[in-house]
């Protein structure tokens, strides 16, 4: 009715839903765990998985008909070139060693950002949004398909490398602890506690 953004909708209905859940459980469980983030990581993870489902059921079939060695080489290409490199660069300078920022490139973003990214562009009716639609539906459907297959055993294979580093190197970034984020209080600092 507004002609307004459903996805910025989404977000500020999310941010109002978070800000409501953490005032009430402020004002009236002090000293209770809050559940709220596994809450929202599980509800987001159900959500991702039904969207890559009717994904699959919608898109992928009709796109697998209009298949070019075109865009299954941009898909390849995407996979790896276009989302391994940015990643290497942005975590450039962070002491990370490079079996890190590999298996962060090759699991890092996504199949379904690519999937909200390319439903942005379909609401703006874009020229050539039939191809780009195809594109997506073929990287994010290889995508599943082979991060899926090569998740175990990468992981596996990792895991092995960390052992061994970390055994072997004192100063292996991957080593380092990760301090919990602090729970912001109403409007003190993070590490204040409420009186």
């Amino acid at each position: 009715m507004t002609d307004g953004s459903g996805f910025i909708a989404a977000w500020v209905a999310g941010f109002a839903c978070g800000f409501a859940l953490r005032r009430h459980r402020i004002e009236s469980d002090k000293g209770q765990p809050d559940h709220t983030a596994e809450f929202t990581e599980n509800l987001g993870e159900l959500l991702a998985a039904i969207s890559l489902l009717v994904f699959g059921a919608v898109l992928l079939g009709p796109a697998l008909e209009h298949l070019s060695w075109r865009i299954i080489l941009y898909a390849v290409l995407s996979l790896t070139v276009v989302r391994l490199l940015p990643v290497a660069l942005s975590l450039a300078g962070s002491g990370l060693r490079l079996p890190t920022v590999a298996y962060i490139g090759w699991f890092g973003p996504r199949g379904l950002a690519s999937v909200v990214l390319a439903l942005l562009v379909v609401e703006e009716h874009v020229p050539g949004v039939e191809l780009l639609g195809r594109v997506v539906a073929i990287t994010v459907g290889l995508s599943v398909l082979l991060h899926g297959v090569s998740a175990v055993y990468l992981a596996e294979r990792y895991g092995r490398w960390h052992e061994k580093a970390s055994a072997t190197s004192r100063d292996l970034r991957e080593g380092s602890p990760v301090l919990d984020t602090p729970v912001r209080g109403r409007l003190g600092r993070p590490d204040q506690t409420e009186t």
